[in-house]
């Protein structure tokens, strides 16, 4: 027999199931191809199931469930088109992570559509190469039996969907017929041509109505409560029978008894002859719902209340932390850039220590209310990884210097790459993983490795891989370490101290890229923390522009900086002096307001007067005038204000802090507190560009 007779045959058998058709279509399929498995599958999300399925050994039961990003399958999700890979070595390589788990070497699929939607693949496949491509005719049988396919599954649902609807019509008939019966329900019927009105017993009951005496539609309108709604009700009744759509209407009535009661009134027109000559409809009781209704808007009412007072006091509490914060830090690192002798040194660098642990402290809690709240605010955009993680190093390697430990960093495999990411977060990563390492290390090393893969189209598997010789977490541990606020409870490690929250973040950013955090680790030994994730390729040639634009090899001398001037906005005494020292050191001189008002002024006399500042530090929180008021009258003051680089230099740090000063018009924000080198770079990355073109054009545009 042919093998285009047998497909007919199978295809054309009516008292053949769907399954069995399936297995009989895939085993041809194996044959024409000369593939030894065939499947048919479901893929929803990262899940790939196995609708029917075809093998030498029937090793691969139906219904099993495998990791889409495992297979083959991934690729034609991606592609959105057939994919054909007769050897694994040309394409797409041993790499991908189907051919490190399952060895398959040639394989040939087609993406099978339902109703327009995407179901899953038709796949052949084989644990051995194919010497030659798979022809056109193999690829057109291949596309034809999907298509097949499609068909099927559809008709299988549409006949699926009459059998549910005819169960469900005979369901709603059973309840039509006893909905008369149930306590709170009634129905009724109007005679439009006699004006007649009926009410069941069930609805005379509802409304305290007694007595055979005939009804009239005025009787039913004259127990609304509400002029305005009874008014309505009526347009919206006749609006029903001119249309001949059904009417649902909720309304408030006072039974004959005078007892408020809310009700849900259904209605449906009867067209004789393109007339609507009645209507019959069913009423409802729904007070008991409607003050379910009530409270639980009540409740959610004080809820949101509650979220909305909880954002404003770690708003005020952000604030009013940091700012004091900001004043230590700030002066203690103005007071060890002076001579100090051995001691005073020691003791003003344990001081900064304490201050930046509460600050970590203050951080993780800000963090985790935004978790509790729904969510780490993420913000999508070009990336270079390799260049974030090299950003964190010198800290870290300072910190590895100071306690004898030696720090290895390789982002080799992550050059040149560009990912579509939180560039924010992703330090984050790197920032917690390694203040971990090295807190719990005395002695040996730490490492930091990545890895990179291409995972289907347009994505990125990565890796990011922090080892170290520490002190080691206990496998009962291991299993919490990831819960907020959860620590490790051994004596040797309750004395590093922390908030517990650090890992949690950690878990919940890799979970945002679909990722995960692993750990392996031994008491005495040390520990390996393996945070995966799904990245987005970003690198196209506008997006790689983009990230590398603030990066500029001219660097302002201290002369030239000396000629310009800053202006610094900020009603906090001590922070006007740290900033204004801060500023010092890195060479630029600059000039004070109290607040956003005075602020305002100044820039306007400068202007009169043709120095313009170079630079404005705009603090948000100010009396008389905020620093978002403030920013946007500067912006208003005309073109040569418009060009002045405002930053905001704020305690605020919670969502929506940030789009809120950009939105204002300002150019750029920093977090208090700010050390020297985190305010020279900002300084440098926003008038280095200028300077290098002209020098003259800041001092006088004139």
């Amino acid at each position: 027999m042919s093998i285009i007779k047998e497909l007919q045959i199978i295809s054309n058998d009516h008292t053949m199931s769907l399954d069995i058709k399936l297995r009989n279509l895939l085993a041809v399929g194996t044959k024409i191809l000369g593939l030894e498995t065939g499947i048919v599958s479901n893929i929803r999300g990262d899940q790939y199931s196995i609708l029917s399925v075809v093998t030498p050994d029937d090793s691969i039961p139906v219904n099993s469930f495998f990791a889409l990003p495992d297979t083959y399958c991934a690729d034609v999700v991606n592609a959105q088109s057939h994919i054909a890979y007769h050897d694994i070595n040309c394409e797409p390589g041993a790499s991908h992570p189907c051919f490190a788990k399952y060895t398959l070497k040639s394989y040939l699929a087609a993406p099978v559509n339902v109703s327009g939607e995407f179901f899953g693949t038709v796949n052949f496949s084989s644990l051995t190469s194919r010497q030659k491509p798979f022809t056109s005719i193999e690829v057109d049988y291949l596309l034809l039996l999907a298509t097949w396919i499609g068909n099927e599954l559809e008709r299988q649902q549409v006949m699926e969907n009459l059998h549910v609807q005819k169960a469900i019509l005979a369901e709603r008939n059973l309840l039509l017929s006893q909905v008369t019966n149930l306590a709170g329900v009634g129905t009724w019927e109007l005679n439009l041509d006699t004006q007649a009105l009926s009410w069941s017993g069930a609805l005379k009951r509802m409304l305290h109505m007694h007595g055979e005496k005939t009804l009239k539609p005025e009787d039913a309108t004259n127990l609304i409560a509400d002029d305005a709604q009874r008014k309505d009700y009526i347009e919206r009744f006749a609006h029903m029978i001119k249309t001949g759509k059904d009417f649902v209407y909720e309304l408030e009535v006072r039974t004959d008894a005078g007892e408020p009661r809310w009700l849900e009134s259904r209605a449906h027109p009867i067209i004789e002859n393109g007339r609507c000559t009645k209507v019959i409809g069913a009423t409802m009781d729904i007070t008991q719902t409607y003050l379910d209704k009530a409270v639980l808007q009540h409740k959610s009412e004080l809820a949101e209340n509650a979220l909305k007072t909880r954002s404003e006091f770690l708003d005020k509490i952000s604030h009013e932390i940091r700012t004091p914060i900001h004043g230590v830090l700030g002066m203690l690192e103005v007071l060890m850039g002076t001579s100090l002798n051995t001691k005073q040194f020691e003791l003003a660098s344990n001081a900064s220590k304490s201050a930046d642990s509460l600050l970590k402290i203050v951080n993780d809690i800000l963090d985790f209310s935004n978790i509790d709240a729904g969510g780490i605010p993420f913000e999508e955009a070009p990336t270079d990884l390799a260049l974030t993680i090299e950003e964190q190093v010198p800290m870290f390697a300072r910190l590895a210097k100071q306690k004898g430990l030696k720090l290895n960093v390789n982002t080799e495999n992550l050059k040149g790459k560009v990912f579509k990411a939180d560039k924010l977060r992703l330090g984050q990563i790197l920032l917690n993983l390694l203040n971990n390492a090295m807190k719990f290390t005395k002695e040996g090393n730490v490492t930091v490795e990545t890895n990179c893969i291409r995972y289907g189209k347009g994505k990125y598997q990565v890796k990011i891989v922090v080892t170290d010789t520490g002190i080691g977490i206990s496998e009962q541990q291991q299993k919490i370490i990831f819960s907020p606020f959860m620590q490790v409870e051994n004596s040797a490690q309750r004395g590093y101290g922390g908030t517990g929250l650090g890992l949690s973040l950690v878990s919940k950013i890799a979970e945002h890229y679909q990722g995960n955090v692993d750990v392996s680790s031994h008491l005495g030994v040390g520990s390996r923390f393996t945070v995966t994730l799904m990245l987005d390729d970003a690198t196209t040639g506008v997006d790689i522009e983009k990230i590398y634009a603030y990066r500029n090899d001219y660097t302002p001398t201290r002369q030239e900086l000396s000629e310009l001037k800053a202006l610094i906005v900020e009603d906090n005494e001590i922070n006007q002096l740290v900033i204004k020292e801060q500023l010092k050191e890195i060479g630029l001189p600059s000039e004070l307001a109290t607040n956003g008002k005075e602020g305002v002024e100044k820039v306007k006399r400068s202007l009169t007067e043709k120095s313009p500042y170079a630079v404005i530090f705009m603090d948000c929180h100010m009396p008389v005038m905020d620093g978002l008021e403030a920013t946007r009258h500067i912006r208003a003051l005309g073109e040569q204000a418009e060009h002045i680089p405002i930053i905001a230099l704020t305690a605020n740090v919670l969502t929506g802090d940030k789009e809120k000063c950009l939105k204002s018009g300002m150019n750029d924000f920093i977090s208090k507190p700010v050390g020297v080198s985190r305010l020279k770079e900002c300084v440098f990355r926003h008038l280095s560009s200028q300077m290098q073109n002209n020098v003259s054009a800041l001092k006088d545009p004139a």
